[in-house]
């Protein structure tokens, strides 16, 4: 059936482009549709790749219904000869950071304890549209328009996989079907209170209507922003004459507030930094950067870290909390 052989196609291309044979690779098991399917064609790929493959569901205890996902797990890994570790997480509400939020920071840290060099997660297209609409509708910039990658590194030699990105959610359901698969459902996946749900059942059918392709393209529209986002990093590391970790400003005195703004974003994100708003990144540029520079050092910078330029040399001073 196509959906079969798309599915199996996805994930066996995903598998050769991040060289995954004969690692170990964990699946993050939910229970629903989405990771059942992975769970299936991963290990319909074990002995082709020779893949130490294991599972992991995380049990947040957010659920009338999670001890029943449980066992819902064990048993289908149980039937596959897949070993399962089922993780109790904590989701700690009080993070400020939205419920939904604290339960995927919660998801990874469970991840990252398993024995494993690659870790699959189930997301697809729909997934992608879903995530890219969303962020263009919070004002984000580029890197937030890139929505999923296909890879991720969590840690060093640990790395995320979504080998289902490209797959739409419909041709997942129907190899479930056509595979006589069984899976469970997540009541909360209903609740269009979480912007997520609203956008799935009540924004994008709409959409639909009018441009049944809207996945697709938003999809593409990911994949260029990755790319602009590749391209405009380059640009910041030769307006900084970036080299060994110096970045240097004399040049970026003559550029344009755009161009400042970029190489101010990316230089931060080099330091592992959290950039700030593009108000405030235009604020810093106007602070660092001068048409008729002088002598003088320049500061700027927040309540986290601190930006000097002295002798157009840039550097990140970290300030302490007390």
């Amino acid at each position: 059936m196509p959906c079969m052989e798309s599915i199996a196609a996805n994930v066996n291309e995903c598998f050769q482009r991040h060289r995954v044979a004969g690692a170990r690779v964990c699946v993050a098991l939910s229970g629903g549709v989405d990771s059942v399917v992975l769970l299936y064609a991963a290990a319909d790929l074990r002995a082709a790749f020779d893949l130490k493959l294991s599972a992991c569901h995380v049990h947040h205890g957010l659920s009338p219904n999670a001890n029943d996902w449980v066992r819902f797990c064990k048993k289908l890994c149980q039937s596959l000869d897949i070993p399962l570790d089922v993780a109790r997480v904590k989701v700690d509400r009080a993070a400020g950071i939205g419920l939904e939020a604290a339960a995927r920071e919660a998801r990874y840290a469970a991840l990252l304890q398993q024995d494993a060099a690659f870790f699959l997660l189930a997301q697809h297209q729909d997934d992608q549209a879903e995530t890219v609409l969303h962020q263009l509708l919070r004002g984000t910039g580029l890197n937030g328009l890139a929505g999923m990658g296909e890879m991720r590194v969590l840690a060093d030699g640990k790395t995320l996989l979504r080998p289902l990105l490209g797959v739409r959610r419909s041709m997942i359901e129907a190899y479930a079907v056509a595979q006589n698969l069984s899976w469970v459902e997540d009541e909360s996946n209903l609740d269009t209170t979480l912007t997520r749900n609203f956008l799935r059942h009540e924004i994008l059918p709409k959409i639909a209507t009018r441009f049944p392709q809207y996945n697709e393209s938003l999809s593409r529209m990911a994949q260029h922003a990755v790319e602009c986002n590749i391209m405009l990093e380059d640009l910041a590391a030769i307006d900084l004459a970036w080299h060994e970790g110096v970045a240097h400003a004399e040049v970026l005195d003559r550029l344009p507030m755009p161009r400042q703004v970029n190489a101010l974003y990316h230089w931060l994100r080099w330091q592992i930094a959290s950039p700030p708003s593009r108000e405030q990144l235009e604020e810093w540029a106007r602070q660092l950067f001068r048409a008729a520079p002088d002598s003088r050092p320049h500061l700027a910078g927040g309540h986290d870290f601190l930006i000097r330029r002295r002798k157009n040399v840039l550097s990140l001073e970290k300030i302490g909390k007390h």
